[in-house]
């Protein structure tokens, strides 16, 4: 049980920084760009989501469910992260 509130603490931490980084690339965007960055975001949390859950599915009824779909969605957030930081990073030279 701590495993898994662990695994859940760490995502929620991940997808903070993920709010953040967006929310500081989407003061970099013209009104067209973030109509795009909106969409591709909720474009890939329905994949993140659903992938992540397809992944947990394999332990259906086990107590380790929990912390393999924490964890699949923190890593998943944290590549996403790395990637908003490079469009920035991009932005920036």
């Amino acid at each position: 049980m701590e495993m898994n509130e662990t695994a859940a603490a760490s995502f929620i931490k991940a997808d903070t920084e993920l709010n953040k980084v967006y929310k500081q690339l989407m003061t970099m965007l013209n009104q067209s760009e973030k109509t795009l960055l909106i969409q591709a975001e909720k474009d890939w949390v329905k994949f993140r989501d659903s992938h992540c859950k397809f992944e947990a599915s394999q332990y259906e009824g086990g107590s380790i469910k929990p912390l393999i779909y924490s964890t699949c969605l923190e890593q998943l957030t944290r590549k996403r992260i790395a990637e908003i930081k490079a469009s920035i990073k991009e932005r920036n030279l």
